[in-house]
Formats: structure tokens, sequence, C-alpha cells
């Protein structure tokens, strides 16, 4: 069990205005903190303007460390949307329309941890749950569960299974659970099996770890049925953006997802959540010391507040 997670924030001050990014960093991605605090330390020595828009493009051809160029990323829509008293959304031309609902994440959990865990996810209002599975007692783990809640559920598998005729059976299994969609069920090298699997599944088929960017999602489009943007994998909301038009172009279904941000990243990703299907926000949830306040949970769906500082880093 991860007890934190590393985390850099970005503050950048401009007319009086200030934004904020942030660079999240479990242990499975190649980033560290020094790694993002020296990109962030040569990208400010190659800048010559001062201005929002020329920072964006000096931004964009960035191929590396992507959590360190998504915190940037966010800071400055935050930063453009203050100046130009706007929202990232309205900047975007996204109309606010309902909501999605939001998922609360349980990880591999004993049955009083996950008891624990389903009645905080109550009191906060969430009416989904995604329920992680690792391939070794995941009958176990779905009983109980529902012997917990009624509430709907997604199962995210982390490339835990590997036999395509296990997962088929698993997810005929999980259909008749009444399961909500499947994240990730093969390891992300397995496309072609996954094709195979597609077209005997009864649940919706969603990439994650073989998502990253917007150039992944053409090659998936025969072996998924939907994708899972997260800001930290793909560089920030820019390419967010860009792949949810991507995907909508494939007609793939979308999922906003989250790596244990706090309000910062969340707040970020949530305003691109009108354009998804769902809504994995819950990193403000699940962690003890947010500095920040921004989205919540409201009846189940994502709710917009803007960001606040409530604690001095």
């Amino acid at each position: 069990m991860r007890t934190h997670t590393n985390v850099v924030y970005v503050k950048l001050e401009h007319e009086g205005f200030t934004g904020w990014g942030e660079a999240t960093l479990p242990p499975y991605l190649p980033e560290t903190q020094k790694s993002v605090s020296e990109f962030l330390r040569e990208f400010n020595k190659s800048i010559s303007s001062n201005t929002i828009d020329d920072w964006f493009e000096k931004l964009k051809p960035v191929q590396t460390n992507m959590s360190a160029k998504a915190a940037l990323d966010m800071a400055l829509w935050n930063l453009k949307a203050q100046v130009e008293n706007k929202t990232i959304g309205e900047l975007l031309r996204i109309k606010e329309k309902e909501f999605p609902l939001g998922t609360y994440t349980i990880g591999v959990s004993s049955l009083d941890e996950m008891k624990t865990k389903v009645e905080e996810a109550n009191k906060a209002g969430f009416e989904i749950f995604k329920i992680k599975l690792n391939g070794e007692n995941d009958g176990e783990v779905i009983r109980d569960f529902k012997s917990l809640s009624n509430k709907k559920f997604a199962v995210d598998v982390n490339q835990g299974w590997n036999d395509p005729e296990e997962v088929c059976s698993k997810i005929m299994w999980l259909a008749g659970e009444k399961c909500l969609l499947v994240e990730q069920p093969l390891p992300k090298n397995k496309n072609s099996e996954m094709a195979l699997i597609k077209g005997k599944c009864p649940l919706p088929l969603y990439a994650d770890e073989s998502c990253q960017r917007l150039s992944d999602i053409e090659r998936l489009k025969g072996s998924f049925d939907g994708i899972n943007i997260k800001l930290m994998k793909c560089g920030g909301i820019t390419e967010a953006y860009q792949m949810i038009l991507k995907a909508r172009e494939l007609d793939m279904k979308v999922l906003i997802g989250c790596m244990s941000e706090s309000s910062v990243g969340c707040t970020a990703a949530a305003y691109l959540t009108p354009l998804a299907d769902y809504a994995d926000l819950d990193g403000p949830y699940l962690i003890s010391n947010d500095p920040f306040s921004g989205m919540k949970i409201k009846e189940g769906r994502i709710e917009l507040n803007p960001l606040v500082q409530t604690m001095q880093l």
C-alpha cells in the first residue's frame, strides 16, 4: 500500500495574478522531484518573453518529463484564465452542461479496510466506485464490495490479467455482476490480444497504461472502447483536450483520470469533464494534506469550484 506520493507545485505570477500547477509523482513514473525541478529551472532559462502565449508555444514541442510539462501547462492555463477573466472551460469553449459522475477508487484491501473506504465515499457523496483487481482474489474482492454497497462500480485491472481466455471469462462474470466497465485488463503490449477480446466482450473496455499520449489513440481504436486521459501522462490540459477531440472523432469513450493529485491537478482536469463520460478525480478525497480547495463531488457528479489555497506551502 502506498502511504504517500511526492509532488512538486508550480507557482506562476503575472500582472498581479497567480497560477498554480502540480506534478504528482507516483513511484511507477520515471520522473522525480529532482527531475521536475531541473526541468522547470532549465525551461525558465530558455524563455526570453514574458507573455503567456509565448510560454505556451515554447512548451508545446516538449516531449520529455511529462509531469513537469503538465504542471507548467496547467499553471499557464490557470493564469491565462485569470488574466482574461474567464474559466479554463470558457477559454476552451467547453459548455458546462451536466458534469459526469465521479468514481471513488478502492485498492486491493481487506474487508475492514474496504468498509472504511466505502463509508468515506458515501459521506463524500460518491455514487460510483472503481474497484482495483489484481487477478489473485478478484471474486472475493467483488463479493466483499457487494456485501457493503449496492452502488454502481467499475473495475481497474492495471494490466493484472494475462490470458485472453481468462479475460473473456472474467468479463462475462463481471457483466453478470452489473459492472459498468473494465479498465486495462491486459498488459499494454498485448494490443492485438485486446482486439480479439473486444469483439467478444459485453462490457466497455478502457485503455489506461496503453494510452499515454495523443499519438496512441489511433492504434487503440480496434482494441478498446474508450481511453483514460490523465494530465500527468499526456503533459497537461492542452494535449488532454486534443485527446478528447481525437477520441470522439473515432467514436471512443472518454474517462478523465488522475494520479492522486491534490485539488490543483484535479481541478485543472475537472474543466475538461463536461466532454467526458466518466471522471476519476478522487485525488483530493484520498489524501490527508491537500493545501488547496477546488473541485468537489456533489450528488455523485463533478462540481467545479475555483481553486483556493488553504495552507501555506
